[in-house]
């Protein structure tokens, strides 16, 4: 299995360059703790790291090569000037928290291994994931395959599963509130099946860039909603989009108090009123 993670940039208000190859060395401590190479985790899989390194980010993310990462130097899929939609090209570069350049993420659908896990270097891991593997990889009848589904979690228990899994995601729930809907796509974690032809679809989907500014539907990316959140006009937004649209019956929304947690509640309360009856 593939893991990955992304350098983009060398470090900013939030953070250091040595903060960055620290939390990759701690994510990758955990991965390892789940494999097949530590025979207490019962894992059957082993693993493989790489750094999908953009080149602004090449300098900061050299040493990470000698500590079991295989460097992949990218530049963005898309260029800024490249977008059609007026609306994104003059302001995907305000996104958070990368702009157009966060795509380098969909690089990881391309690497070799069959099945690839793309996480944000503030991620770790603390129990195997086979049975996410095992549906990606064996047929929805074969015994393997049958066990895998029974033992998902997913956001939504009874919801059918396709016939031929392509992905495993969640969805950013915590950003949901009444009127903001559907939900973005929580960008920091991708179970997937290897496919180029993905990155290949949604590149052709931001340089057509049809995105409008606002929240709800009608707007968002095809004005179908799919905007008005942070990182909508990014991965969040155009990830939820893609495959609710345009590749449907693919990718399975695991349960985000499951997998990916982000350490909050998201029960949604409206802002306390204060003013006097």
């Amino acid at each position: 299995v593939a893991y990955a993670v992304s350098f983009i940039k060398c470090g900013d208000f939030q953070t250091k360059s040595a903060d960055l190859i620290d939390a990759s060395l701690v994510m990758r401590h955990s991965v390892h703790k789940i494999s097949s190479r530590n025979p207490a985790s019962g894992s059957q899989y082993d693993y493989k790291m790489y750094a999908i390194v953009h080149s602004q980010a090449k300098e900061c993310s050299k040493q990470i090569g000698d500590m079991g990462f295989e460097l992949v130097l990218v530049e963005p899929p898309v260029l800024q000037e490249e977008i059609q939609g007026e609306h994104l090209r003059k302001n995907i570069h305000k996104e958070w928290c990368c702009g157009h350049d966060e795509f380098v993420k969909l690089f990881a659908y391309t690497l070799p291994e069959e099945i690839v896990v793309h996480v944000d270097i503030d991620f770790a891991f603390y129990k195997p994931m086979d049975h996410l593997f095992d549906a990606i990889l064996f047929d929805k009848d074969s015994i393997e395959g049958q066990s895998a589904r029974k033992a998902l979690e997913l956001e939504r228990p009874n919801e059918k599963l396709p016939d031929k899994i392509g992905a495993f995601i969640t969805r950013d729930w915590p950003q949901v509130a009444p009127g903001k809907w559907p939900p973005a796509y929580q960008a920091g974690f991708l179970v997937a099946r290897r496919d180029p032809s993905i990155m290949t679809e949604m590149v052709e989907v931001i340089k057509e860039g049809n995105f409008t500014p606002g929240w709800g539907y009608g707007f968002g990316w095809g004005n179908l909603g799919y905007g008005g959140v942070v990182g909508s006009m990014a991965m969040q937004g155009l990830v939820a989009y893609y495959y609710d649209h345009i590749r449907p019956n693919n990718a399975v929304e695991l349960n985000q108090c499951r997998h990916n947690h982000m350490g909050m509640d998201i029960l949604y309360r409206p802002p306390v009123n204060y003013r006097r009856g």
